[in-house]
């Protein structure tokens, strides 16, 4: 199978959304027979899980003032170009279109495409397989994507199936971009942003259980920031 998508333009980002298709079918499939009372449950404990993955995430950071600053201006940023609320927009849209009643598609679709695109599984991969046409990286990711999606669509709904268009825009940009963003990245930088993108899961997960309510789209940004910031404190 890995032979087949290195002879694929993109091929890793193209298992990657198939493997999320796939994990949100499984999940819609099995949320059929989950009784609505346990919604919450299953809720806290997804939440509980999404901060284990954040935390051991965020723990691989370099420079702790770095991914700060990033985290600080990045939510500022974004909260000026109103990404989240772009992103809401975009999944209410894609609603109306499927002509869907469920009341969750909207967050799903926000909470999946953060915890999908966030990490630096996925640059360092895009990057691999756009260098080196070595899509393992992402197909790796894939796998863990399809677990994921498994459960996230089983509490969400279908709207977890459709975080595959900006994944895909996402992966498949950083691939195009490969031989400038090799040149740049470093080791260090790689930390950071799986420091940065673990902060975030992190708060996917506090949301999820309902303790906080972050703003989590508008915190993108901070990606690009850690990435300039890592240079200057390096």
């Amino acid at each position: 199978m890995l032979e087949i998508f290195k002879s694929i333009p993109a091929g890793g980002t193209i298992f990657n959304c198939i493997a999320v298709i796939l994990g949100s079918i499984i999940g819609l499939a099995a949320g059929k027979f989950i009784p609505e009372k346990t919604n919450d449950t299953i809720f806290n404990c997804l939440g509980l899980f999404t901060i284990y993955v954040g935390i051991n995430m965020a723990l691989k950071m370099e420079h702790s003032i770095a991914v700060l600053l990033s985290l600080v201006l990045g939510a500022v940023t974004g909260e000026f170009l109103g990404i989240e609320t772009k992103l809401n927009s975009l999944g209410n849209i894609l609603k109306a279109k499927i002509h869907t009643s469920n009341a969750k598609f909207t967050e799903g679709f926000v909470n999946a495409t953060l915890l999908f695109c966030v990490g630096s599984m996925a640059i360092i991969g895009a990057i691999e397989d756009g260098l080196r046409h070595n899509p393992e990286i992402l197909m790796t990711k894939g796998i863990m994507d399809c677990i994921a999606g498994s459960m996230f669509a089983g509490a969400y709904g279908i709207g977890v199936m459709f975080s595959v268009v900006p994944l895909f825009l996402y992966q498949g940009a950083i691939t195009l971009g490969a031989s400038w963003a090799e040149s740049v990245i470093t080791e260090s930088m790689y930390a950071n942003i799986s420091g940065i993108g673990g902060l975030m899961i992190m708060g996917i997960g506090l949301n999820m259980m309902k303790i906080t309510r972050l703003k989590l789209g508008d915190m993108l940004p901070g990606l690009v920031y850690v990435v300039f910031f890592t240079m200057m404190f390096a």
